[in-house]
């Protein structure tokens, strides 16, 4: 997959995530937010450490 659409489609998915999870705190479901950020961090991480990857097929 090409990174730029790699980020195009990551960015649409965390922000639909995002408003999914809002709409569930307004609706009175409890939601863990220290949860929440790890676990984007950890998307964050992964998603740095693929495009190292690609990059480094790209030039070795």
């Amino acid at each position: 997959m090409d990174p730029f659409i790699f980020g195009i489609v990551f960015t649409g998915a965390t922000g639909g995530v995002l408003l999914a999870i809002h709409a569930l705190g307004e609706s009175g479901v409890p939601i863990n937010d220290d949860m929440i950020k790890l676990f984007m961090e950890l998307v964050k991480s992964g998603t740095i450490l693929w495009f190292f990857n690609h990059i480094f097929k790209l030039f070795f």
